[in-house]
């Protein structure tokens, strides 16, 4: 398993999976440097995390971030019917698919946590610039916290994300299959709905804005879960 891996790995270094993995977090960090400078007050650390970039990764910028990530990964196979080469090997097929979904989901923590570092840097270059350093304490307990209930919560949609990129060797379908859950995401929090709170893309916000953060969390982890031994089970047969 540890061999499958590694080769998963080394593909991910090899295709622009990995220029994703890095871009999509410092993009965010820009919009913070850009933010810090243009306000004209003085922020405090918690509002820069919790009312600013948590709630934008969470909300837009994570599930666009994993839809490509996994549109990648998919594609990687796709593209030069390496389906037929690694199928063909003496491995369980079950191993093939189950360290690509660890490359995902591994990815998937990566972005979370380096946005919170590069967050962390541009709000402090930023008031650095304008001269309006942020105030208050900076909880880096609560910080790490909540960046690992967002990466918890998102197994879920990643699991089902990758599954359908590796179903479909169109690249469209995987595409429009994650647009589709962000949007569905937006519409639901803007309308303030609460039948759909457990819809699988509406999580990662529900751990910054529910009373309870694990109980999202512990859903998508156990959701993903679910979905992971599902999307190996049916990727046997259907492969």
């Amino acid at each position: 398993m540890m061999r499958v891996l590694w080769v998963e790995v080394r593909k991910l270094g090899g295709s622009l999976a990995l220029l994703l993995l890095v871009t999509v977090p410092a993009l965010l960090s820009l919009i913070v440097l850009l933010a810090m400078i243009a306000n004209r007050r003085q922020p405090t650390w918690r509002a820069i995390f919790f009312d600013f970039a948590f709630p934008i990764w969470a909300f837009f910028l994570l599930p666009m971030a994993v839809t490509a990530l996994a549109t990648l990964l998919g594609n990687i196979e796709h593209r030069s019917a390496m389906w037929d080469h690694w199928l063909a090997l003496p491995i369980a097929r079950w191993r093939i698919f189950a360290a690509k979904l660890v490359v995902a989901l591994g990815a998937m923590a990566a972005m979370t946590l380096l946005m919170a570092g590069f967050t962390l840097i541009a709000a402090a270059l930023g008031g650095a610039v304008s001269g309006r350093p942020p105030v208050g304490p900076l909880d880096w307990a609560a910080i790490g916290r909540s960046a690992l209930l967002i990466t918890a919560s998102a197994c879920c949609f990643t699991c089902l994300q990758l599954w359908v990129a590796l179903r479909f060797s169109n690249f469209v379908v995987s595409l429009g299959f994650g647009i589709g859950g962000t949007l569905i995401a937006i519409a639901v929090t803007m309308t303030r709905s609460t039948q759909a709170d457990y819809f699988p893309w509406v999580l990662p916000l529900r751990v910054l804005l529910s009373a309870d953060p694990w109980q999202p969390a512990i859903a998508g982890l156990a959701g993903g879960m679910v979905c992971a031994v599902a999307m190996v089970a049916a990727l046997q047969r259907t492969r």
